[in-house]
């Protein structure tokens, strides 16, 4: 099982011992400098093995290549604990855990899970991996940083509480996986969360400063009071997905919301000032109630067909349209406040017909 986990993680994986990868450097290529390391000291230091007893870690740790937790073995790390990942050859240093994760961080003294390198920058090591562990594993008050992937769960069952990853390719990867994720959040990253075949509950994180906030693909996902802002391409997209999305908002990502092929609603969201649109609904049933969808630098709502409706939001001061509808059926829009005006609609020319009477003469009452 190690062997096989070193073996798909090297450089080059697939390639016959001794051949170069295509994106090898030329002989006269001149190889960066060595980065240097923190002046570090820890207590304990692993190397590439697998740990088959409960084990506990404080204080400093150093873990030099992959680490291993079998499936019957529990790791505990204390809080205050400051574990460290340092590259074994051409091998990426990373925690698998098979067996159970308990991470005891609190507010006051967090855990820190990082690079050993004095300025670590995203796939220093590859992260921490739940693999086929559906025990009740939980991480409370830590930070991930350098990552390929901060935490992926895969096949695994995680509670997350205050957890945050930063300057990593993939903050937090779920694939068939259970998750809860109660505040903390992911900054500094390619994706701040990426999930397919999942189901996630997701409570008052804060996803900003990404290329992109959250990419989900044939997952159920509740998202609560989130925060996704500042995000370069987009906030939050989604494709095949059940989708709950309350409070919370969208505000100053590339893109907003991007639903396609999904069901679900969207409820008491502001999706505002985006450099392109608020909210993009294609092929997707949801019920867009109650939320506030304005000063987006395009459109505020893109829809191309008549499977979802909005009512009771107030939609105004976008700078395109208010609302676009690039499609053939009726799209259902009555009900809404346009910011005291007629609302500024795109009906496709006439050929997709937009139903937006009656229109309110006032913000709804829980806007005020």
């Amino acid at each position: 099982m190690a062997a096989h986990l070193f073996a798909a993680s090297a450089f080059g994986a697939g390639l016959p011992v001794g051949v170069a990868s295509a994106a090898s450097a030329p002989a006269a290529a001149v190889e960066a400098p060595a980065r240097a390391e923190l002046a570090f000291r820890p207590q304990t230091v692993y190397g590439s093995r697998v740990v088959s007893e409960d084990t506990t870690w404080r204080g400093e740790v150093l873990v030099d290549g992959v680490l291993v937790i079998a499936p019957q073995a529990t790791l505990t790390v204390e809080p205050g604990a400051v574990v460290r990942f340092r590259r074994n050859g051409s091998q990426a240093a990373q925690l698998v855990v098979q067996g159970r994760l308990i991470v005891s961080g609190t507010r006051e003294t967090p855990v820190l899970f990082g690079s050993a390198l004095a300025e670590p920058q995203a796939a220093d090591w590859q992260g921490i991996l739940l693999l086929g562990s559906e025990k009740k594993n939980i991480l409370e008050n830590c930070r991930i940083e350098g990552a390929e992937s901060g935490l992926e769960a895969l096949y695994s069952t995680v509670i997350l509480k205050g957890v945050k990853a930063a300057r990593s390719q993939t903050g937090f990867r779920f694939q068939d996986a259970l998750v809860t994720m109660e505040g903390g959040g992911a900054t500094d990253c390619d994706t701040a969360v990426r999930l397919s075949e999942s189901e996630a509950t997701l409570r008052g994180v804060v996803l900003s400063g990404n290329r992109q906030g959250i990419n989900a693909l044939h997952s159920s996902l509740y998202l609560a009071d989130a925060t996704l802002s500042g995000n370069r391409s987009a906030g939050f997209a989604a494709d095949g997905c059940r989708i709950k999305f309350q409070g919370g908002q969208v505000a100053g990502n590339g893109s907003g919301v991007t639903l396609l092929g999904c069901e679900g609603s969207i409820l008491g969201a502001k999706l505002m000032k985006n450099r392109e649109f608020g909210l993009s609904l294609s092929a997707s049933r949801v019920k867009v109630v109650g939320n506030q969808i304005f000063g987006n630098g395009n459109n505020g709502v893109i829809v191309t067909d008549g499977a979802a409706a909005a009512w009771d939001n107030a939609i105004y001061e976008n700078a395109g349209f208010d609302l676009y509808h690039s499609g053939l059926d009726e799209f259902r829009a009555p009900a809404n406040w346009w910011g005291g005006g007629q609302p500024k609609v795109f009906d496709n020319n006439g050929r997709g017909r937009v139903l937006f009477s009656p229109v309110l003469g006032a913000k709804p009452q829980s806007m005020r």
